[in-house]
């Protein structure tokens, strides 16, 4: 029997009153379908509040359901319409690609012959056109709103009921005390702990945190004013900003004063509140491994999540799934790995069996144990400073001339950076110290992720190459990983 996948989305544009987009309306359409071909209904790829302008990535069941084209889950795709499944030509070449056959409640498209392709690249360029004309509706409808002092609502903010103009005025005195608490020098840390005390939640339902009070105390509309949102994310990119500079007055009333929410902006911008918030790697090979597709020695893989749409079953029954952590080429988007798995099978085949040989020693030895002779450095350095010392005697006799006593001197002070380098005292090595333990394997699970990652970086250079399309499981002849000399 052939068994059919419903791909069901809704957008986050789609009006809430238009029933015939509703999922269930989507789902007892594609239901009557495949009891009318005599088709199993089978697996639900669900997509809620996916927007149709937005790229549905690697995190959308949209995708889970390309993966699985061809591996047998399903025999063809089933869709209300072909704007539900299909809003981009990008869209349509995947599909291509993977010769899938569609099926919509209004018809059947055979993405394997020349006129059914010509026709669904027909259907998805009028689909993209809907798209685009619509988003120029929602533009325009948005700017009368702001010249008119109303808030565009995307949702709804704590101190504003759901129309983001008329206060609610418990959750305005709450707002209004966290700014001047934040200004009084109460921490943010403390005015989240008092909002959640309140039994006020954010926007999405969810405990206040320092990141939340900080949009909290940023939001502009709160002293009354409107701001617009940068729409191109290469300047958003560029100005580290998503507000334009074009700002609105607000035909409602504020909850904090002009001079209290300026007072709160600037020591928000405050110099010494700045920090450096995530700079060290908290994982073993972010950053380290290279991506083997780029093939350059310079792009590198870095921590990514997978994070699984929770899913609706047959039985009724919602299934949640944990995030998956990646190693992934985020420059060019060519790879993604289990980094558990990855990490394992470094560390487990590669790393520790090396640290484990009767000379693993030698590969942190310190400089007087590596052949080098500290005192004939010393000498070496002593007679480099002598001869820097005496450029400007040279130059005074009138033997150098200015510009080769800077080439001189440039030179010198190069090899004195070297010596001093053999010199200096050396940092403590975690190296050494591991290669001496007892048990080497549980000393290695004992150092911290930072200790691992510096002596996994002088031990192996670690590529992590694509796979092939469709396979499944993780493949160790995919990680490609050589000892450095």
């Amino acid at each position: 029997m052939t068994v059919a996948a419903a791909y069901l989305r809704v957008s986050k544009s789609d009006e809430d009153d238009d029933e015939s987009l509703s999922l269930e309306t989507q789902r007892r359409r594609i239901q009557a379908l495949c009891t009318a071909r005599e088709w199993e209904y089978g697996p639900e790829y669900i997509d809620d509040g996916v927007s149709a302008t937005k790229t549905r990535g690697d995190d959308t069941q949209w995708s889970t359901m390309l993966n699985q084209v061809g591996s047998g889950a399903f025999d063809v795709i089933v869709a209300r319409d072909l704007d539900r499944l299909l809003r981009t030509l990008e869209d349509l070449v995947r599909l291509i690609e993977r010769k899938a056959r569609i099926v919509t409640v209004d018809g059947e498209i055979d993405l394997t012959t020349a006129d059914g392709e010509f026709r669904a690249t027909m259907l998805a360029a009028v689909a993209r056109f809907e798209i685009r004309r619509k988003s120029e509706r929602a533009i325009n409808a948005n700017e009368t709103r702001r010249l008119k002092g109303e808030p565009v609502l995307r949702a709804k903010i704590l101190g504003f009921a759901d129309d983001g103009v008329t206060p609610v005025p418990d959750e305005a005195d709450a707002v209004k005390k966290a700014f001047e608490d934040f200004v009084t020098g109460k921490k943010i840390t403390h005015i989240a702990r008092d909002l959640n005390e309140l039994g006020y939640r954010t926007s999405k339902n969810r405990e206040w945190s320092n990141a939340n009070i900080r949009s909290l105390l940023g939001n502009a509309r709160y002293k009354g004013v409107l701001t617009k949102w940068e729409p191109d994310a290469d300047k958003r990119k560029s100005t580290g900003s998503a507000v334009q500079d074009v700002t609105y007055p607000g035909s409602f009333e504020p909850i904090v004063s002009v001079d209290v929410f300026d007072a709160a902006q600037s020591k928000l911008r405050a110099p010494e509140r700045r920090r450096a918030w995530g700079t060290e790697p908290r994982h073993l090979l972010s950053g380290l491994a290279y991506c083997g597709r780029c093939a350059d020695d310079k792009t590198k893989v870095y921590t990514s999540y997978y994070q699984q749409r929770p899913r609706t079953l047959r039985s009724g029954e919602v299934r949640s799934y944990e995030p998956v952590r990646l190693y992934a080429c985020l420059a060019h988007k060519h790879l993604a790995r289990n980094a558990e798995a990855v990490e394992g099978y470094v560390v487990d085949e590669w790393v520790l069996p090396r640290l484990q040989r009767p000379d693993a020693r030698d590969l942190f030895a310190p400089p007087a144990e590596q052949g080098i002779d500290l005192d004939a450095v010393r000498v070496e350095r002593a007679t480099m400073q002598e001869r820097l010392d005496g450029l400007a005697a040279l130059y005074a006799d009138g033997i150098l001339d200015a510009d080769r006593v800077r080439e001189q001197a440039a030179k010198l002070r190069g090899q004195l950076a070297e010596l001093d380098a053999l010199l200096a005292p050396r940092p403590k090595n975690p190296g050494l110290n591991l290669v001496q333990a007892d048990d080497i394997a549980a000393a290695w699970a004992d150092l911290d992720v930072a200790r691992q990652r510096i002596i996994l970086n002088e031990l192996v250079t670690v590529t992590i190459l694509p796979s092939k399309r469709g396979a499944k499981g993780f493949d160790k002849t995919l990680i490609q990983v050589t000892f450095r000399e």
